[in-house]
């Protein structure tokens, strides 16, 4: 999970923001526990997706590494359909492995984040990653409990620049996937497969249009319900570090299935690819790439469809600006250091969404830019916070949180 505070302010607050950010997440980073002995930098070190401060040098044949700590920030906002706005979003990571083999094993992590609106609206979420004894094992998942408004523009690749209404679901379900090593690489995890399900409850409490397609039932998933899906996943990964990558790739590729025999209230397919690549072009200078692409068939409800926008898939659009049965995106960044803990980012992708892979053209493509700062809140695990201001064709946004987009 990616905590995260999305929001389209003006630009004259971005400054207030980033003082805020950096106020708040500096100070956490001094409750990382270091190790005073020193150890090699290994390929299972974690990885680093974007921008690094320098590597960190061996004195004998050991790097120092922090075998647990925290990041994270309280924040405040305001929109007029939940008014004030209070939450705390943070993240901890630990080793399950011993100390004499963290050398081989990841860092796991839970990350939370919990907000409460003014007029009772609230989320909570909890997401998990668990690397047991030198990643052999690997369990991934969260639970989630959501009562929140948010904007819906339609369905398809070519919505209005404008919402076309807005809602407020009850969501509660969890989601999981366990793999088992089957291939180990010199660097990272290697090529690992397992099994993954979905299980929730999703209800549309009100909305704002009384003739728009949710009220008047014109969209599959109006009437919400639960939906129950498992699949299968593979995963190949030679990333160098799990939060911050400088080079290696990752390529995962799941296909899920709901059905009523698994207590589904709608039975549809779904094929996801997500891959990327990380490589070092000059000393902490990274450029990063990834294709993230769905596809899906049968009854599938609006708000399970695939979505571009948001901190991670195509920066600069409201998350569901657009949504359908299937996705294609591509994006790029590049990272680089500029003074202390401090690092820069400048990012492009392009995205489009369609009911079927015939859809797709070229004149549907939806372009995105932007750059961003980083923080490095804990060194020892190169562990960033980021901030990101990315632009759309008729939008933009920015985005507080920890971790990179991908």
């Amino acid at each position: 999970m990616k905590l995260n505070i999305n929001r389209t302010i003006s630009k004259t607050a971005i400054a207030k923001v980033i003082f805020f950010a950096i106020s708040l997440l500096c100070p956490v980073s001094a409750l990382a526990q270091t190790n005073p002995t020193d150890r090699t930098d290994t390929s299972a070190t974690p990885k680093s997706d974007s921008l690094n401060t320098n590597p960190i040098t061996t004195k004998a044949p050991q790097n120092p590494f922090s075998k647990r700590g925290f990041a994270g920030a309280p924040y405040v906002k305001y929109a007029p359909e939940t008014r004030w706005v209070g939450g705390l979003v943070g993240l901890y990571y630990f080793h399950l492995g011993s100390d004499t083999n963290d050398l081989l094993t990841r860092p796991s992590d839970v990350s939370s984040g919990v907000m409460y609106s003014q007029n009772h609206q609230y989320s909570i979420g909890v997401d998990y990653n668990l690397y047991f004894r030198r990643d052999e094992y690997l369990i991934n998942g969260g639970f989630h409990y959501q009562q929140i408004p948010l904007d819906f523009y339609g369905i398809g690749n070519y919505g209005p620049p404008d919402r076309i209404d807005n809602y407020t679901p009850l969501r509660r379900g969890l989601e999981f996937y366990a793999t088992r090593k089957l291939v180990r690489t010199p660097n990272g995890t290697g090529l690992n497969a397992g099994v993954e399900g979905e299980f929730r409850y999703d209800k549309v409490l009100s909305t704002e249009n009384d003739t728009g397609l949710i009220e008047t039932n014109r969209v599959a998933g109006a009437n919400g319900g639960y939906s129950g899906g498992a699949g299968i996943i593979v995963i190949y990964d030679t990333r160098d570090n799990i939060y911050s990558t400088t080079k290696g790739q990752y390529e995962s590729f799941d296909a899920e299935y709901y059905g009523r025999d698994l207590g589904s209230d709608y039975t549809f397919s779904r094929y996801t690819l997500d891959a990327r690549k990380f490589v070092t072009i000059a000393k902490d200078q990274v450029l990063a790439a990834q294709f993230y692409g769905v596809l899906a068939n049968g009854n599938v409800p609006f708000y399970m469809m695939a979505e571009l926008g948001g901190d991670s898939k195509l920066r600069g659009y409201y998350l569901g600006r657009f949504r359908e049965n299937d996705l294609g995106l591509l994006q790029a960044e590049y990272r680089f250091p500029i003074w202390w803990r401090f690092g820069g980012d400048v990012f492009a992708g392009a995205g489009e969404v369609g009911h079927t892979l015939p859809d797709f053209t070229f004149h549907g493509i939806h372009p995105s830019f932007g750059a961003g700062l980083r923080l490095l809140v804990v060194p020892a695990e190169h562990l960033n916070a980021r901030l990101d201001y990315g632009i759309g064709t008729d939008s933009k946004g920015l985005y507080l949180a920890i971790l990179e987009a991908f």
